[in-house]
């Protein structure tokens, strides 16, 4: 039973540790920074593209920062040795 708690207390910590670290990636005048639980924090985009070129490349930018946090996540996760689930 104290193992549940144990873990319990592990999965918070492991939330509050990833809305704290943040990713940012940058694509073409583009930037967008998201925290490791997928959040966005912040949007800039670059005035100097047309509006389809401009959202063709936010996607892209979006995506990149996605992918790159999800492999943060799961190396945090590792390093933790896992949660025994």
């Amino acid at each position: 039973m104290f193992d549940k708690f144990k873990q319990l207390k592990q999965l918070k910590e492991f939330e509050s540790s990833l809305k704290k670290q943040t990713v940012t990636k940058e694509k073409h005048g583009i930037t967008i920074t998201l925290n490791l639980k997928m959040d966005i924090l912040d949007i800039k985009l670059n005035p100097e593209l047309e509006i389809p070129e401009q959202e063709k490349k936010l996607k892209d930018c979006l995506n990149d920062a996605m992918n790159q946090a999800k492999l943060e996540m799961a190396k945090q996760a590792q390093s933790m040795g896992g949660f025994g689930f």
